[in-house]
């Protein structure tokens, strides 16, 4: 099957014609792999009497949650719509530059307003053209790509720890035991690494990437104010507001990053927001500098 052909809805409240249920039980056979369906489908073109506990709607919302990101799967494909196309895209094995973790497609709210900045300041106790400082050095001072997805950086080193270090041999360009500067692609291409890593595991390929304007990394979701990764990533999607709030509560969860940028010590703020190696990447320095240019 090279395309998913449909007549009608398949899945709960669908239609449910004979041919349009075998059809998606074989096109999620034939995927299932990378949506993590273990035991295959039985091709008998049944959906059952009750069909969100059925396995061929269960293997639906599953698709949903890998290939789209859903949290809470609706259990249906309907005709053109966003789980049949992500089911062909998985079909044809296209890729672009239109992110499938997170669909239907959202268009960010782009921009932080000089408000939020103050009401930021206020709630740190700093002075604006800090805050202002760290995203320029992060991210240049944009939050998203030019697709509309987050920057982000995807961290070899901290799948590999999250995993247990068990894809360091097999996918050594996503996961790896030390820091490896050649690993990254930059852009929008680190998606692709990402996605790749979420083919393996889900949820420690989240939290290795970092996000925004603040690349503030998945696995400090808790800091940021998040019970789980999967929605501090989706706010990283949706706006450049939510990555400032996202930074506030992550300074304000460390009492070193929060004196160090009450006080613009960018040497210890350097040290403990990015890490110890900063003075080869002169992070401090570029800080300062950016500090004083807002500030002017």
């Amino acid at each position: 099957m090279d395309k998913l052909t449909l007549s009608a809805t398949v899945g709960v409240s669908g239609v449910n014609q004979h041919d349009d249920v075998l059809n998606v039980q074989k096109a999620l056979n034939l995927i299932a792999n990378k949506i993590g369906l273990k035991t295959p489908l039985i091709e008998d073109g049944s959906i059952g009497e009750y069909p969100a506990r059925t396995k061929t709607c269960q293997a639906i919302a599953l698709m949903q949650k890998t290939l789209l990101g859903y949290q809470n799967p609706d259990m249906r494909i309907d005709v053109d719509g966003k789980s049949y196309q992500a089911i062909n895209n998985a079909l044809s094995g296209e890729q672009t530059d239109e992110i499938s973790l997170f669909l239907p497609k959202i268009v960010p709210q782009e921009g932080i307003t000089e408000e939020a900045y103050q009401q930021a300041s206020q709630l740190l106790a700093c002075e604006v053209p800090a805050i202002k400082a760290v995203s320029d050095v992060e991210s240049s001072g944009s939050g998203y790509f030019s697709n509309g997805t987050p920057c982000l950086l995807f961290e070899a080193q901290h799948f590999s720890k999250l995993t247990n270090h068990q894809y360091d041999e097999s996918h050594p360009d996503i996961s790896s035991p030390n820091w490896n500067r050649s690993l990254y692609i930059g852009g929008i291409k680190e998606y692709m690494r990402l996605q790749k890593a979420m083919m393996l595991n889900r949820n420690a390929a989240l939290q290795s990437a970092s996000y925004g304007r603040y690349q503030i990394m998945g696995f400090n979701h808790q800091a940021a104010g998040y019970a789980e990764v999967e929605s501090f990533v989706r706010d990283m999607f949706l706006a450049e507001t939510h990555h400032l709030i996202a930074f506030v509560n992550f300074i304000k969860s460390n009492k070193f990053l929060l004196d160090a940028i009450q006080q613009k010590d960018w040497p210890t703020f350097a040290r403990y927001y990015n890490g110890s190696a900063y003075a080869k990447n002169q992070y401090d320095v570029k800080l300062k500098n950016a500090y004083e240019q807002h500030a002017q």
